[in-house]
């Protein structure tokens, strides 16, 4: 059976699913790079996904997190966020420099893993879909390179700059592939493996492994809201629903026919679920504050991670997704 893993966006919070995926590693006596015949991801899930590819161990990429954690997200001085006009708080250069270290300078056509990584054009105003050339796709963008890939991936706007990249004579400009519906990446993933791949990827014979960042409530003052604040939060619900749309679209059309065995991997971060998982948040901070550069939570994710991989059972069809209850009507 061939296995895919698809890794949502979110920032930080990227280092839950690596905490699973860790989980995933001992309980298979593997590295995830043995484990998966195709990796998919979106902004942090890009990384995750390029690591992989790049035959790193979810527990290195962990590891390496802590550090990237910190040094992406070291704000730039106000004086260069005044002059950029409020364009991007953060430097992408660390993350460049990074990538560089580890060897994803190689063009995607190069990899011996199948990967597909998402990011929003700005001139197509289209989600491009990075993957190698093949007889059953349009071989568009197997020369880019693994880096420039990740790079437009994760450039969020507001957080990271636009990233600009040539690709076969033509210059192109992308920001986060979460931008628009491909936050969660897992249908996209199911499309490529099943429709586009020349037939590696069977209908019967494909498990989907999809790995969420965390979902969080967002609250808001209806009778009190300005426009900023409204703004933000429509924004932040058009993203959410985004990942859970594709999350129910996936388990519709391909797991409910049986063409994939789609299992699904999230976690509400909601005050009951951390109780519940033996945890405290912070002194001083709140789980309102689990931003996408929450700097500050590197060791509470990953013990939020930790223990919520203690609950998975790999082996159980379906995933498994730990709710809240905090707003159920009984």
């Amino acid at each position: 059976m061939k296995t895919i893993l698809s890794v949502d966006g979110g920032g930080i919070r990227g280092i839950i699913p690596l905490a699973c995926l860790v989980e995933l590693e001992k309980k298979e006596g593997q590295p995830a790079s043995a484990l998966f015949d195709m990796v998919a991801g979106t902004s942090t899930g890009s990384i995750i996904a390029g690591g992989i590819a790049l035959d790193l161990s979810a527990r290195g990429l962990l590891a390496l997190y802590r550090d990237l954690a910190r040094k992406a997200f070291k704000k730039l001085p106000w004086w260069q966020v005044l002059f950029n006009l409020g364009n991007h708080r953060y430097s992408n250069a660390f993350i460049a420099q990074l990538l560089q270290e580890i060897g994803a300078d190689r063009q995607i056509n190069e990899l011996t893993k199948d990967i597909m990584i998402t990011a929003k054009n700005i001139e197509s105003s289209r989600t491009d879909f990075f993957v190698r050339d093949g007889p059953g796709n349009a071989s568009s963008w197997g020369t880019i390179s693994l880096k420039d890939a990740i790079l437009a991936s994760i450039a969020a706007p507001t957080y990271f700059p636009a990233h600009q990249a040539e690709v076969r004579g033509v210059n192109h400009t992308w920001v986060d592939g979460g931008v628009g519906v491909a936050g969660n990446p897992s249908y996209h993933a199911a499309v490529e493996a099943l429709h586009y791949s020349a037939g590696r990827y069977k209908p019967g014979d494909t498990r989907l492994l999809s790995f969420g960042t965390g979902s969080r409530p967002h609250r808001i003052n209806a009778a009190k809201a300005n426009i900023l604040q409204w703004g933000l939060w429509s924004l932040s619900e058009s993203l959410e629903d985004a990942n859970e749309w594709q999350t129910f679209v996936t388990r519709q059309e391909y797991d409910l026919s049986g063409r994939i065995d789609f299992r699904r991997y999230q976690i509400d971060l909601a005050e009951d679920v951390i109780i519940d998982l033996g945890l405290s948040v912070p002194s001083g901070r709140a789980l309102d504050d689990l931003n996408m550069d929450a700097v500050w939570a590197v060791e509470f994710l990953e013990a939020i991670g930790r223990a919520f991989a203690d609950r998975i059972d790999f082996d159980q069809p379906g995933g498994f997704v730990l709710e809240s209850n905090l707003d159920r009507v009984s």
